[in-house]
């Protein structure tokens, strides 16, 4: 298959030319943003056949321009690596006839109440919840099942807006930034009370591959209220791993309508009685650093292994990866946001041997802000350890570390 790949500068720039042309392929072509084209040209000067687009997150013409592309490549297929570009991806495969229906397949991992609805129908537990379309809906929802409540979209993103509605002064900020009476795409939920757990995993031709629980230390919403997102793998002996590798799998498996070749990032809560409770799953890898963590853990590149087998379904050029039963070591994940300021100095550079990835995406000099989204923080690490109390031990030592060596000059002060 020829590869159509939809990729945001952020994922391209993790990985080398080499890289992705063993995985896509040199004759397949890259459709992604802009505003990095500087970036992306220095970094990949030939090898690549990158296409850009201003706008490129809400650019409705690039799935036309797929289109176009399609009909000079022998056999296309596009394929997507983040959420806002699943269902462009599959909208072009169907009305190209290399799928049939994949979009409203897709989209069942797309809206987050079609997909809970879909999983209490087959018996999962799963927070209360109704579509909100005005304030009276909001309203009545409160009334009935009390303070705290989460608001958000039902094709959300990255974290972004998403709001705990905690008493009626959160309410009225939440109502006062709407900018219309009537609410579109839009929903509300009992807030759930228990441990925040993610799951990554890769599937090829129906085959799971690698199934990767970890623990969440800080949310995501607390991530972007400024907070260091950290988490790290559970231990082999932890009971709990092997229940949300089973849930993971009846969820992908016999509950949604999942292609064979799957990434998928899975969020779930365990409430205190050891309940398994569904937060959302996407067909997609998580973002900030899971796919260098996974590949930190278990050996295999789960992105890379996921475009090789679309790009040869039948594996006539590539050898069909196995299922991997254990991981090789224990890692976990730091991720810091930026601060409210001009950025002065940052440690590119990382002294502690148990780190064995550190990205640094700060620059100094630079002006930063509140996050939007997920996925603009300023640093990415993994660290490595033999039980889930190192892990957390060493997250909290490069932590302290780093902000230490990072300088900054408040809005304030500046």
């Amino acid at each position: 298959m020829n590869i159509i790949l939809f990729a945001p500068p952020k994922i391209l720039l993790q990985h080398s030319v080499t890289d992705w042309v063993e995985a896509i392929g040199p004759a397949s072509i890259i459709l992604t943003c802009a505003s990095a084209k500087a970036a992306l040209m220095d970094s990949f000067p030939e090898g690549l056949d990158i296409r850009f687009f201003q706008n490129f997150n809400d650019n409705a013409e690039v799935e036309l321009a797929a289109i176009e592309i399609a009909r000079g490549l022998a056999d296309p297929v596009c394929v997507a690596l983040a959420e806002i570009d699943v269902l462009r991806a599959a909208r072009v495969n169907d009305y190209l006839g290399v799928s049939t229906d994949a979009a409203v397949q897709l989209d069942a991992y797309r809206d987050k109440y079609a997909m809970k609805t879909r999983a209490r129908e087959a018996g999962l537990p799963v927070s209360d919840m109704a579509v909100v379309r005005n304030a009276m809906d909001i309203r009545g929802f409160i009334d009935s099942w009390g303070y705290p409540v989460v608001l958000k979209p039902r094709d959300g993103r990255g974290s972004n807006g998403v709001c705990v509605i905690r008493g009626a002064d959160d309410l009225a900020g939440w109502l006062a930034r709407q900018d219309s009476t009537t609410f579109y795409n839009t929903m509300i939920e009992r807030f759930v009370a228990g441990d925040h757990y993610i799951v990554n995993g890769l599937y090829v031709d129906g085959r799971p591959i690698v199934i990767s629980p970890v623990r969440v230390l800080t949310s995501a919403l607390d991530f972007l209220g400024g907070r260091s997102h950290d988490l790290h793998m559970l231990e082999p002996t932890t009971p709990l791993r092997d229940r949300l590798v089973a849930y993971s799998r009846h969820l992908v498996e016999e509950v949604m309508p999942s292609p064979p070749t799957l990434l998928f990032h899975l969020e779930v809560f365990v409430s205190p009685d050891g309940t398994i409770v569904l937060g959302e799953i996407a067909s997609r890898l998580g973002g900030v650093f899971f796919n260098q963590e996974m590949t930190e853990a278990w050996g295999l590149d789960p992105r890379m292994t996921y475009l090789r087998a679309m790009r040869d379904p039948g594996f006539e050029n590539t050898a069909r990866p196995e299922p991997m039963q254990e991981p090789v070591r224990l890692v976990g994940q730091l991720c810091v946001p930026p601060r409210d300021g001009v950025l002065r100095t940052v440690p590119e550079r990382c002294p502690f041997e148990f780190v064995r990835a550190y990205r640094m995406s700060g620059v100094a000099g630079r002006q930063y802000g509140q996050m939007a989204y997920t996925n603009a923080e300023i640093l990415n690490a993994i660290v490595e350890g033999d039980s889930e109390a190192e892990l957390r031990a060493r997250l909290r030592q490069l932590e302290d570390w780093f902000h230490s060596a990072c300088q900054w000059e408040t809005s304030a002060a500046a």
